[in-house]
């Protein structure tokens, strides 16, 4: 548990039993502070992961104190308060004071305060030498740090250790990041300091393949020899290095294979450490499993050349359900030495206790959760307002705290650790989440952000950002338009914009959330003037037959071309602008492709998307255009009035659209909470999906509907199912469908799951509903399930349901 030295907090005890991890505090209620400005760190061997803690914490709490602590060389001075930084091997009591735990396992720690007189010894004392940069990091986290002062609540006792062995995060030196390749080394090196200080204990890191590898356009260093220098780095730090390395190549060709095992003995030996080898089976990859897992045997060998105790670790992402079998098969037949374990990762076909519950127990298994995506990944937002996917898109800066917590306790137990897939800094506090999870499951979120708005932010703001953190994650609850609680968290953010004006300015970790804040209202203020824009237009179309056809769109399209002139919200849009020239030359973000080189439209680069439209006019336009070019008046008419009143089912009927929260009563489950909690991956339950209305690189806008963006989808074989009551008993029904999605399935439509609605049929290339009967004796009793059963593809997607009275 987390102890807040801002508010002292009284005693709190955890305990884990078999030995495996324990956690021990113990505070005073009516708890004293040391003043340790003018304390001093004890000297350590130099070129130990010791002194590396001793560097950790002095240049740290000089960035927030202005206080270089210094070395005392020759031990403790009489008067001075001194920090003494041991391992347990150093440690030459043996016996800690009172009822603290020694540290008996792999990064435990013990931190304690000795009141002897004249001044008072902070001792950090790990069980090895990593060990103590986690004391270190606490301890930081525990002090008090403002302008020339530094102070510690007096009665520390502390004695920690974590509850997962593996917490790492991936953090790849490639393009595709919207910052990591825009750093150097030493921005590298402060956020692995940053990491250290919150519990992690791995990096992975994504190499070229070969030296000739091309640097990107923001990179300042060949990856190859970056990625060199960063396995230094993080090796020096005693943290594992994880190389994350895909197979590209066709290696059931002899001579393709022969050339792979080549590259990858090269790369091996260019790296000074390697502690594992992630070798995803998709997602990328496309090698067969009965082809693949022979093929690592003799990659293994070839890793173990140059380092022989690295383990290799494999996924089953895209596997199909056969291949899942040869997998599995594989592992409790041969039980293979060269294989460490199995990672659990996107798109694997099943949920991680089968995982665990397949996997013999002499392979580990690490989880690697998509922890930056909010839409097309493995825990998307769940129902997520479309406003915020056609803005924000799938790489924003999305702190989802309660979220992340969640993900990580429900199935905890179930794997060794995680190393999470990262693609830049978005998802920071997301990060920091899943490391103080991974240390103990359960501090609560609110003492998380507070420890990370404290440490990162400033002392006096913890509790604040804290709570912005997650009133930004409650922005995403809940239909937009209905949404006014965005305008409340703006509020709250920019407060603590002016209490600490000079990290709005400098402080990356500031800034990110101001721009959320302002971003989220801005889509929600445009989102309202552009549905009230779209709504005049309408009623203006409602004319047609009092003024003819052709007046009443050139009426609509004087309306509609308001969204192009529209300035509604423009001075938050000029603060994001502000901000995000800011974050690029703080951090190197790339939040648009023209000014700061994002990789992609869905590469973080939020500011491309200011400017469209959030309403129907792109699709309204193109129909306008098949209208004018009707010859019969009554043909145009009749069209017009299916635009004005598109998703009025009539007398009796409903109308479902589907991905959009809010307007999907009859998708099942009903109680989309629940359902999440229990399965936030979506493994067996529908969730929301979102397409774009932007293409490609070059920000191409097309005219689909907004309803045709958004889905209803199910994954891997789970049908997607609505229910209907209080059905007509004696009426006759017909079922509108949009078929729309990225997956282009091949469907069937059961009603009742035995009645069928319409055969095998692949979404059709031209995007319009189709409308097909329902059996009476579907209805005749008052309810109606509607059962979508894949054929085809990855997964059912139907983007608007009508169930129509006749």
């Amino acid at each position: 548990m987390a102890i807040s030295p801002a508010r002292f907090l009284s005693t709190a005890v955890i305990a884990i039993a078999c030995g495996v991890v324990s956690h021990s505090l113990s505070f005073a209620a009516d708890q004293e502070t040391l003043d340790l400005t003018k304390a001093g760190v004890v000297a350590v061997d130099d070129g130990s992961l010791s002194a590396k803690a001793a560097d950790l914490l002095t240049d740290e709490i000089e960035k927030r104190t202005g206080i270089r602590v210094p070395t005392l060389q020759d031990g403790p001075k009489s008067g001075v308060p001194a920090i003494v930084i041991q391992t347990l091997s150093e440690f030459p009591d043996g016996q800690l004071p009172g009822d603290l735990k020694t540290p008996s396992s792999t990064d435990a720690y013990a931190i304690w305060v000795e009141r002897s007189q004249p001044a008072p010894t902070v001792h950090l004392l790990g069980y090895d030498g990593r060990a103590t940069l986690y004391a270190a990091g606490r301890l930081l986290r525990l002090l008090s740090m403002t302008e020339g002062k530094l102070e510690l609540p007096a009665d520390v006792h502390i004695s920690s250790a974590p509850d997962v062995a593996i917490r790492g995060h991936q953090l790849g030196y490639r393009e595709t990041a919207n910052s990591y390749d825009a750093w150097d080394v030493s921005q590298y090196e402060q956020h692995l300091r940053d990491l250290i200080v919150f519990g992690v204990n791995a990096i992975e890191l994504i190499p070229a393949v070969t030296p000739d590898v091309k640097r990107g356009p923001l990179m300042e260093m060949d990856p190859w020899e970056m990625n060199r220098k960063l396995s230094e780095l993080i090796g020096s730090y005693g943290l594992d290095v994880w190389i994350w390395v895909p197979v590209y190549a066709h290696v059931e060709n002899q001579e393709e294979a022969e050339a792979e095992l080549d590259r990858r003995r090269e790369l091996f030996a260019s790296f000074s450490h390697i502690d594992h080898i992630f070798v995803p089976g998709g997602d990328p990859g496309h090698t067969a499993p009965e082809v693949l897992l022979p093929w690592l045997t003799r990659m293994a060998a070839a890793l173990h050349e140059t380092h022989p105790g690295a383990g290799v670790w494999v996924s089953n992402q895209g596997f199909t359900p056969e291949q899942n079998e040869v997998l599995f098969g594989y592992l409790r037949d041969a039980e293979p030495d060269w294989l460490a374990g199995i990672v659990f990762g996107p798109w694997v076909k099943h949920s991680l206790a089968e995982a665990r519950a397949r996997t013999p127990r002499k392979y580990g298994i690490r989880r690697y959760p998509d922890i930056c995506h909010t839409v097309r990944c493995q825990y998307p937002a769940p129902d997520w307002d479309p406003a915020f996917s056609q803005g924000l898109d799938r790489e924003p800066y999305n702190p989802r705290p309660r979220a992340m917590a969640h993900i990580h306790n429900s199935m905890a137990d179930l794997a060794d650790g995680f190393v999470t897939y990262s693609d830049g800094i978005p998802d920071d506090v997301n990060k920091f989440v899943w490391n103080a999870c991974g240390w103990d499951r359960d501090q609560s979120v609110e003492e998380i952000l507070t420890e990370y708005g404290r440490y990162f932010i400033g002392e006096g703001h913890g509790e604040a950002v804290a709570k912005g953190l997650l009133a930004l994650e409650e922005n995403w609850r809940g239909p937009l338009l209905d949404n006014q609680s965005v305008e409340q968290t703006l509020a709250h953010w920019r407060q603590i914009e002016q209490q600490a004006p000079e990290a709005a300015r400098d402080n990356w970790r500031l800034q990110l959330p101001l721009l959320r804040a302002n971003y989220d209202v801005y889509l929600r203020k445009r989102l309202i003037r552009h549905t009230e824009i779209e709504q005049e237009a309408k009623d203006r179309l409602r004319e047609a037959t009092r003024i003819g056809p052709k007046a009443a769109i050139e009426e609509a399209r004087s309306v509609l071309a308001q969204v192009k002139v529209d300035e509604t919200a423009h001075d938050l849009r000029t603060r994001m602008l502000e901000l995000g020239k800011l974050l690029n030359e703080n951090i190197g973000l790339q939040l648009d492709m023209a000014n700061y080189g994002a990789n992609g439209q869905e590469r973080g680069a939020v500011l491309d998307n200011l400017d469209f439209a959030l309403n129907d006019r792109p699709w309204l336009e193109t129909q306008f255009k098949e209208i004018l070019a009707m010859e019969d008046k009554q043909e145009q008419l009749e069209r017009i009035q299916l635009i004005v009143d598109w998703d009025d089912p009539g007398p009796g009927g409903f109308y479902d659209d589907l991905g959009c929260v809010g307007r999907q009563p009859h998708l099942l489950p009903t109680d989309r909470e629940t359902a999440w909690k229990a399965d936030p991956g979506f493994v067996s339950t529908s969730q929301s999906e979102f397409g774009k209305r932007v293409n490609g690189n070059l920000l191409q806008l097309n005219d689909s509907k907004l309803s045709w963006l958004n889905q209803a989808e199910t994954l891997f074989g789970t049908p997607l199912r609505m229910r209907y009551t209080d059905l007509d008993p004696a009426a006759s029904y017909r079922v509108r469908v949009t078929y729309s999605g990225r997956f282009h399935a091949t469907m069937r439509l059961m009603a009742d799951q035995e009645h069928e609605v319409h055969g095998p049929l692949p979404q059709p290339s031209e995007t319009w509903p189709l409308e097909f009967a329902v059996p009476p004796a579907a209805t005749s009793d008052g309810t109606l399930d509607l059962q979508w059963e894949l054929l085809a593809q990855r997964g059912c997607q139907v983007a608007e349901v009508w169930l129509i009275k006749e």
